[in-house]
């Protein structure tokens, strides 16, 4: 057998990716090289999917042909079919090769390499559509990014496998380089989006406060905008009463009514925040002693807390308080997000006194100057 040329690919994709070719024609490039230089019959690559979070582990026996063993798949994230060479669309969009329980839509832990179809045992849907499209072989590998399996890449063959080792790792190594490049772009991307998102929902608080003395509409806008942003369970501020200690609120999103009408809430869990003007994060409302009301905050299914203060001149007048589940963690930049805004609520709200200040003296001083019915 002559010896095959691996290093062409190579500096074809990777020129590819340095000159920011489209990733799909980049994926494009890896599955048709992958199928030529190892003289396949075809190659798909399919890439999880960032929507959904839980990862579900299901346990499947399956027999390969020399022993039977269980093997544990991803399950509860979809996978994308991104790219593809040498198939047919019959094959790529059959109901059986994108059913979750197929074993050529699921990631598997390791290599999965069988050299001839014939010894699969039982011949099921998997079975029947490999040998519709004239495969006899296969090899499946899984690809990583950061320690998390994050594709699946499946070769074919129309004869029986021949795959030496060298031509296993110059599929690896091709298909990773790719996937990874595509990954990183993808959640850049997905950085930037979010950031973008943050800058737009702190100037429309920007412009509402420079717009308005209307202190309840800044401070809607802005549990709303948090809401909407960070995706958490609800969003509220509440005002600190310093005669009674309490904290009243003043805008709430998010929240049932029930919850709502719970109190009178009292500034005690706010003692870190106000001792120290910093963010609280309370990951466990069950185990937190300077939580009140747990139960209703776990029947409104909350477990997590990030309580950032409201501070003008170096006094806390409130806080702003986020609500979340379980499996839900406050990023230090969400963390930041939250801090940003609820300084732009406490500028509105020493905006807004001023004013009513102001608008007290000069009523003051018109009476003084005679002018008593003056508004």
């Amino acid at each position: 057998m002559c010896s095959r040329d691996y290093l062409t690919p190579f500096a074809v994709v990777n020129r590819a990716i340095c000159e920011g070719v489209d990733e799909r024609e980049v994926m494009n490039l890896m599955t048709r090289f992958v199928t030529e230089t190892l003289n396949l019959s075809g190659c798909f690559i399919k890439i999880r999917t960032p929507e959904e979070e839980e990862l579900i582990q299901k346990k499947e026996s399956l027999d390969l042909g020399r022993s039977t063993y269980k093997v544990k798949f991803s399950q509860g994230r979809r996978l994308e079919l991104v790219s593809s060479f040498g198939l047919s669309e019959n094959f790529l969009y059959s109901r059986v090769l994108n059913s979750p329980d197929s074993f050529l839509n699921q990631i598997p832990p390791e290599n999965i390499y069988i050299d001839d179809i014939a010894q699969m045992a039982p011949k099921g849907d998997d079975y029947s559509l490999l040998e519709a499209e004239g495969i006899r072989a296969y090899f499946l590998f899984p690809v990583d990014v950061d320690r998390e399996d994050v594709a699946l890449v499946a070769l074919f063959d129309k004869k029986t496998g021949d795959l030496t080792r060298e031509d296993i790792k110059f599929a690896k190594a091709i298909t990773s380089r790719g996937i990874a490049s595509l990954i990183i772009h993808r959640d850049m991307e997905r950085l930037l989006d979010r950031q973008r998102l943050f800058l737009s929902s702190f100037q429309k608080i920007s412009q509402a406060i420079s717009s308005t003395l209307n202190v309840n509409k800044v401070l809607q806008l802005a549990v709303d905008s948090i809401n909407q942003v960070l995706g958490v369970t609800g969003t509220q501020i509440r005002l600190l009463n310093t005669k009674s200690n309490q904290l009243e609120l003043a805008a709430s999103t998010g929240l049932s009514e029930r919850f709502l009408g719970i109190g009178p809430v009292y500034a005690k869990r706010g003692t870190d925040v106000r001792s120290s003007g910093n963010p609280v994060v309370i990951d466990d409302v069950k185990s937190e002693d300077r939580v009140q009301y747990k139960q209703e905050m776990l029947a409104e299914g909350v477990n997590k807390l990030l309580t950032v203060p409201l501070i003008i001149k170096d006094r806390i007048i409130g806080e702003l308080t986020l609500f979340t589940g379980e499996g839900r963690a406050f990023s230090e930049e969400e963390i930041q997000f939250s801090t940003a805004v609820a300084q732009q609520c406490a500028f509105a709200i020493d905006n807004a006194r001023i004013y009513q200040r102001v608008k007290y003296e000069y009523q003051h001083l018109l009476e003084d100057f005679g002018y008593e019915g003056s508004s």
